[in-house]
């Protein structure tokens, strides 16, 4: 029995953590986002870092970067971008695909805001959410440390 779950749990961190393909849903979410934030008036080009991340570029500078990443949820995973500046400080942040039938508060535009003027740890959290919550501040402090040592 104790195999079987060693093999459940195993299975289970291989297809998180493998290379995601974002689904067309997930795609067109992302370019309406941009859209609102930059008014059509700019570019994104993969990295070759990973192919879910991109330079964002406005008037041919590189002005930041947008990543597009998974994270687990209580029974299942939501799919989020998050906008980073060129110092690594976000910018923005919007779940684009939650799953769940419980824990969906981790998308009000209100509460994703405090990471653009917070230390990641000191984000507050929801009552309902505690899982999405603690998951997506893991995530994006491992993001933040990938995306360090890719820039160095």
């Amino acid at each position: 029995m104790k195999i079987f779950f060693v093999i459940l749990f195993l299975t289970n961190n291989l297809i998180l953590f493998s290379q995601w393909e974002p689904s067309d849903l997930v795609l067109s979410k992302k370019i309406k986002e941009l859209d609102k934030i930059y008014d059509s008036n700019y570019d994104i080009i993969k990295t070759d870092f990973n192919s879910n991340y991109f330079n964002i570029i406005i008037d041919n500078k590189q002005t930041g970067y947008l990543c597009l990443r998974q994270a687990p949820s209580k029974h299942d995973v939501f799919d989020y971008m998050l906008i980073f500046d060129n110092d690594l400080n976000i910018d923005h942040i919007k779940i684009l695909a939650y799953r769940e039938d419980w824990g969906g508060e981790i998308r009000s535009k209100r509460w994703l805001k405090q990471f653009s003027n917070r230390e990641i740890e000191d984000v507050q959290a929801i009552s309902g959410a505690t899982i999405s919550v603690n998951s997506l501040k893991t995530d994006i402090s491992k993001l933040k440390s990938e995306m360090s040592k890719w820039l160095k």
